[in-house]
């Protein structure tokens, strides 16, 4: 198949959205309830809208931000539309908004008091990166992965996420679902839960196992947590209503896959699979349709599925008043919109014509070396790549020291210099070790590797302040234009600390907006 037409392309991106309604309404119903499920059409009264979708939603606020800011966004663009209109405060969105609003950076975002990093929150809103890349997996993987740390930091959920996108994006030229997955997981790396749950699902379903004898191997190998909803006394008496809180993608992908080889080439019956497993079934479902629609477009769903629900977008997680008059109304809005950027892209990134070879949509060695950015904030600047270390938590504690790191990396060929002034800056009774001013030599990076680490010791004997902010300044000795690259970080104290997630018994897991103070 050569390079897609402006018409397929967009046939493509609508069959994406529609599946996400027509997955997102099937599984709604159902969603987080621990049972075995006997679905085979929608089950509640069809009003002629899709249910809510939060899936889409995030999706959407992705969109706004790529309009706004343009197409070289990162996690820290993202977590800014993220904190400014995002409204859910349960599990992993409530933890990255309260830390957010602490003045925290993503990934730590998602890293900090963050239970639910292993989630799913991540890898359902994956579409749009495979819609913006298709055929290119690496360059949809990487903006996936930009896009999970805001509020999964350096959990499984990221994993997901970048498998998703990239098995999606390599979807538009690929219909093979077994050469898909291969895709998938070459973007992940092998010892992560995410990757091992998937090779469980082919693994099951290639030695014959059933869609219920599957289901317990699950059970009793990757359960998560599901206090606050229903479970099947079946299940109950069998012990499956614990496990670790917010494990939850991993069970999640291994339903996605087995549905998926299950489905045999037919979307319903994959999806409804999905759905009959019980956990996240809106999600699990919404994520099949969609693929399936980026395989073979639009018309891809029979009418039986796509009349009931028409073609609008309804929403629930995002704020409609800040919003007011840029959420798309129709898949046929988003998807045009979606298309504007897409052709942004392919000048902007220069991004050539697929050559015809599915090898070339196999992650290439390198792209590993993007897991190493799991831990440290970013920051890159012309010729200076600098990394923030936080060396554990966020947390200056009363008569503890506090470590930090600083990892710079000289990528510029044409500064002369290689001398680098650095100064922190804090407050008032912050003590700096081993000194606020340092001047180091920095290697060229086509002398060497360019690397250099910076290690601080910072002091406060009674932090009594909720927060406390701090300015890195790295000046090059012989920048002509003695430009200062300024690294912002901020250090909560342990009465400003953002409070952990709060489980309710009957409810969904909540968080406030806003740091205890």
């Amino acid at each position: 198949m050569t390079q897609m037409t402006r018409e397929e392309y967009q046939n493509r991106v609508l069959g994406c959205f529609v599946g996400k309604n027509i997955g997102g309404t099937l599984g709604m119903p159902m969603e987080w309830e621990r049972s075995k499920n006997d679905v085979t059409y929608y089950t509640h009264d069809i009003t002629g809208d899709p249910l809510p979708n939060d899936d889409l939603d995030i999706q959407i606020l992705w969109l706004l931000a790529l309009e706004e800011q343009g197409l070289h966004i990162d996690s820290k663009i993202l977590g800014q539309y993220f904190n400014e209109y995002m409204i859910f405060t349960h599990a992993e969105y409530g933890v990255a908004k309260t830390n957010l609003r602490a003045g925290l950076q993503p990934p730590v975002t998602g890293t900090f008091h963050n239970k639910f990093k292993d989630s799913c929150g991540s890898y359902i809103r994956s579409d749009i990166w495979a819609c913006l890349f298709p055929g290119n997996p690496e360059k949809a993987a990487e903006y996936a992965f930009e896009d999970a740390l805001v509020d999964h930091g350096n959990g499984e959920g990221v994993y997901a996420e970048v498998f998703m996108a990239a098995m999606e994006s390599a979807a538009f030229y690929e219909r093979d679902i077994r050469k898909l997955i291969d895709i998938g997981l070459s973007y992940i790396p092998e010892e992560c839960t995410v990757s091992k749950a998937i090779r469980d699902a082919i693994r099951t379903f290639d030695e014959g196992m059933s869609v219920e004898q599957t289901r317990e191997y699950l059970m009793q190998h990757y359960i998560g947590h599901l206090e606050w909803h229903a479970i099947a006394r079946e299940d109950e008496e069998k012990g499956y209503n614990e496990g670790p809180m917010g494990f939850d993608v991993p069970s999640n992908m291994m339903i996605i896959i087995y549905g998926l080889l299950f489905g045999e080439g037919s979307y319903e019956k994959a999806m409804c699979t999905a759905v009959n497993y019980g956990e996240d079934t809106d999600c699990t479902a919404g994520t099949i349709a969609a693929l399936y629609g980026m395989m073979y477009g639009r018309s891809v769903f029979d009418e039986k599925w796509t009349k009931p629900i028409g073609n609008k977008l309804v929403t629930i997680s995002i704020d409609p008043f800040l919003m007011y008059g840029k959420i798309p109304k129709t898949v046929e809005e988003l998807t045009e919109r979606v298309t504007v950027l897409y052709e942004k892209a392919q000048k902007e990134f220069g991004l050539a014509e697929w050559s015809g070879d599915v090898e070339d949509f196999y992650a290439k060695p390198y792209f590993r070396n993007i897991y190493r950015e799991m831990n440290v904030v970013r920051f890159e600047f012309p010729g200076l790549n600098i990394r923030l270390d936080y060396c554990g938590d966020p947390v200056i504690r009363r008569g503890e020291s506090k470590k930090i790191k600083f990892i710079l990396s000289n990528k510029s060929k044409y500064v002369t210099s290689d001398r680098v002034n650095v100064y922190l800056y804090g407050r008032e009774g912050c003590e700096i070790l081993p000194q606020k001013e340092q001047n180091i030599f920095l290697s060229m990076a086509h002398m060497g590797d360019g690397i250099r680490e910076l290690e601080y010791e910072i002091l406060v004997e009674e932090p009594l302040r909720a927060s406390y902010r701090f300015v890195a300044e790295f000046v090059f000795e012989e920048n002509k234009n003695n430009c200062p690259m300024e690294v912002p970080f901020v250090l909560l104290s342990e009465a400003g600390q953002t409070v952990p997630v709060v489980w309710e018994k009957k409810g969904p897991a909540c968080t406030p907006n806003l740091p205890r103070v």
